[in-house]
């Protein structure tokens, strides 16, 4: 009987362990109509949850705070289920985190917002529902402290959890959540219209064109091209526009005429980022003749230098030999020609690492 009593726990862990991998898998990915879906989303139903060392407390200060987020940024929000709404969004914030556990679907630990295993401190998760299944964006807010009772204590508070929930509700209120969820669901033209708004405040500008990578196309290309005339965001706009890809590429070589060494720079690391995800052989001709023309700027050598790197083709190893002994016999000791001296080393591995040794 002992026999066949262990012999039938095992079998039981063996069907634990079987199911275990299906539990854990908790992306969900969406079919085409459904991403089409989210594209055009408008209404959300916010559902806030507000938990403290008591228990269960008013989520209000939670729900206004990411409401007036979320209306910021043109969202309209729902604030009784039973009304018609696109989407469900959860938030609920802890005044001591719990611990999570060890996830197998973590392709995104490393993108800002995302959960920490770490933290045990104050903390907001937001995850939405849309169509009856959860979606696998997931972001958190932490308050500036990990230990709620100390830091309310010495703020002469008496209450720690709700002194947690005050800070994490001006969290939520500059958070930049909205825009990351825009993103999330691939709405250009929510984000193309905030980012040519003459009343978007430059804070959320410079967030969205940190995003534009996010949702690629003739809608963002087009916001991004009017904004790189504005001064102040001229560079981000244009390095933001090599994730454009290709249709970007007749703008970004013209910028490399620009006066401003800046711009210059930027459109070749722009030209590069294409180079890496294209392949386009065609960016190279004009590179590497911007690369020897008279009076270029050493940093914008450089950026050319890595683009080609970038964007291997071996009829590009020869102009780079012949560059790289211009470069690493010239008599100067500046920083930025040692930069470009490595840059150069770098780019010809790149193209062929038996071509080129440190000897």
């Amino acid at each position: 009987m002992r026999i066949k009593f262990f012999w039938l726990i095992g079998l039981l862990l063996l069907g634990t362990g079987y199911v275990a991998p299906h539990v854990s898998a908790e992306r969900i990915l969406f079919n085409p109509q459904q991403k089409s879906q989210l594209q055009q989303v408008k209404t959300i139903f916010v559902k806030a949850v507000a938990l403290t060392e008591k228990g269960l407390v008013d989520p209000t200060l939670i729900g206004t705070a990411v409401a007036e987020r979320l209306t910021a940024t043109g969202f309209t929000v729902i604030t009784a289920e039973s009304k018609p709404h696109d989407v469900v969004l959860k938030v609920k914030c802890d005044e001591r985190k719990p611990w999570g556990g060890v996830r197998k679907s973590d392709g995104e630990i490393q993108q800002p917002g995302a959960p920490s295993r770490n933290w045990k401190g104050p903390a907001c998760q937001l995850s939405y529902f849309f169509d009856g299944q959860k979606g696998p964006w997931q972001y958190e807010i932490r308050t500036t402290f990990d230990n709620a009772w100390e830091a309310a204590k010495a703020a002469g508070h008496g209450d720690a959890g709700q002194f947690a929930l005050q800070h994490l509700s001006q969290a939520l209120r500059d958070s930049d959540f909205p825009l990351d969820l825009a993103a999330e669901w691939k709405q250009a033209k929510r984000l193309s219209s905030l980012l040519v708004d003459p009343q978007t405040d430059q804070a959320t500008k410079f967030k969205i064109l940190s995003l534009a990578g996010h949702v690629p196309g003739d809608t963002m290309l087009q916001a991004l091209q009017q904004i790189r005339t504005e001064a102040v965001f001229a560079v981000p706009a244009t390095i933001a526009l090599g994730a454009m890809g290709e249709p970007a590429i007749p703008t970004l070589l013209d910028l490399l005429s620009d006066p401003s060494v800046d711009i210059q720079a930027a459109a070749a690391e722009a030209l590069g980022e294409i180079g890496t995800h294209s392949g386009n052989i065609e960016i190279l001709p004009p590179l590497l003749a911007k690369m020897e023309a008279p009076d270029v700027h050493l940093r914008v050598q450089t950026e050319i230098v890595r683009a080609i790197g970038k964007t291997p083709d071996l009829r590009s190893l020869e102009p780079l030999e012949q560059f790289a002994l211009k470069v690493w016999t010239a008599r100067s000791n500046d920083p930025l020609m040692q930069e470009l001296r490595e840059a150069v080393d770098w780019s010809m591995w790149q193209i062929n690492p038996t071509a080129h040794t440190d000897e």
